[in-house]
């Protein structure tokens, strides 16, 4: 499980780093609300598409669907927590990457914060969601057959409707056994 932890957070980090290099290359270093909103959403679905059980997984088109669509919300969600708890400045210089928010009042002079910048807040809540979707998959659940529902496989040689028949005759000659005992 800690395997699977790790490697959905590195997803996560992937896809939200390539989205807020995006941003930064379509002139959003620090994004206005509205935009960070957004790109928080389609940063939600694109990892609710990708980490688990992936859309081009056999029988996965509901799941991820499901996934991408609550994690458009949550991501919009932890975006919110980030502009708003997210405020200790970057430790590394992240040079033409980094600028200040000026939409969350940070000063002029400032290299941007953890939840202002678009590279690091959406890589933040990426690897969360990436984390959370890759933990709760379980690929040995898909493999296991639930107990008592696989049919009878017949023995070699053997056929199961020869032997359900001889059990239903059974079954017939005990009942016709015991309305004569109890007729006596």
């Amino acid at each position: 499980m800690l395997g699977r932890l790790l490697i959905g957070i590195i997803k996560g980090l992937i896809v939200g780093a390539l989205l807020g290099f995006g941003l930064v290359k379509l002139g959003f270093i620090a994004p206005p609300a509205v935009i960070a909103y957004l790109s928080a959403a389609v940063t939600g679905v694109l990892i609710g598409l990708v980490a688990g059980k992936p859309i081009w997984a056999k029988d996965a088109k509901i799941e991820a669907g499901m996934k991408a669509f609550v994690g458009a919300l949550l991501a919009a969600g932890l975006m919110y927590a980030a502009r708003r708890f997210l405020t200790m400045p970057v430790p590394l210089s992240l040079g033409p990457l980094a600028a200040p928010n000026t939409s969350l009042g940070e000063a002029v002079n400032s290299t941007g914060t953890i939840g202002g910048l678009a590279i690091t807040s959406l890589a933040a809540i990426a690897g969360l969601l990436g984390g959370f979707y890759e933990a709760d998959n379980d690929p040995n659940e898909a493999e296991a057959a639930p107990p008592n529902t696989a049919k009878k496989t017949p023995a070699k040689g053997r056929r199961i409707a020869a032997e359900e028949a001889a059990d239903e005759d059974a079954e017939e000659l005990d009942g016709e056994a015991d309305k004569k005992r109890s007729k006596k």
